[in-house]
């Protein structure tokens, strides 16, 4: 008897043994799994991060043009300095939203003259009329490839410049429409300035 009680004991130790040997091992198991899983995640954001990085940088222009006006003013501008304002005219006369409430188009009237602003004006006002009888949303971005220098007389202060841009047009949930086109940029000199008398887009 004493035999079997012993035996008994033994036979539930050993299973009570292999119970917690089990619960251990499957403890320390997910435990294992939590951390490598914890450990994943950040790795996989970090690789998003840095594919969103990539594109927004490779969707960036190469190359940028800018003009400050309030550096250039003490200097007489040459050809290729109206060249380049003419790019980043281009590129801003040829960006707008009805979102935006087409600023881009006012912010460049100091770079007008007092003809065109008139014109501008009128602009403005016949693309806020068309986005208040269409509620959608329409908006069209323009990136300044190359300039040609067609004529640039100092001192009768004339200049036209023929500016070449891609465009990108959205309309609605239409799908973007991607094109290029020539805008040609005529300037007057006015009191010893600069001036965009007009911007017309060729066809």
């Amino acid at each position: 008897m004493d035999n079997r009680k012993r035996l008994g004991i033994f036979i539930i130790g050993s299973a009570l043994i292999i119970m917690i040997v089990i619960a251990v091992f499957m403890y320390i198991f997910n435990q294992k799994q939590k951390a490598a899983n914890q450990a994943v995640i950040p790795a996989q954001t970090e690789v998003d991060a840095n594919k969103l990085r990539e594109e927004a940088l490779s969707n960036k222009p190469e190359t940028q043009y800018a003009f400050d006006a309030a550096a250039e003013a003490n200097r007489t501008l040459n050809s290729e300095d109206l060249r380049k304002m003419a790019l980043s005219f281009a590129e801003r006369f040829g960006s707008y939203s009805n979102q935006a409430d087409y600023g881009n188009i006012e912010d460049l009237k100091i770079f007008m003259t007092p003809k065109m602003q008139d014109w501008a004006d009128d602009y403005v006002a016949n693309l806020r009329q068309q986005g208040k009888d269409n509620a959608a949303y329409y908006g069209i971005t323009s990136v300044a490839i190359s300039g040609e220098v067609n004529q640039f007389d100092d001192k009768a202060g004339a200049a036209e410049i023929l500016v070449t841009t891609q465009r990108r047009e959205m309309a609605g949930t239409s799908e973007a429409k991607v094109f290029s086109q020539n805008i040609l940029i005529v300037f007057e000199k006015i009191k010893g300035e600069w001036k965009a008398s007009s911007a017309t887009w060729q066809k």
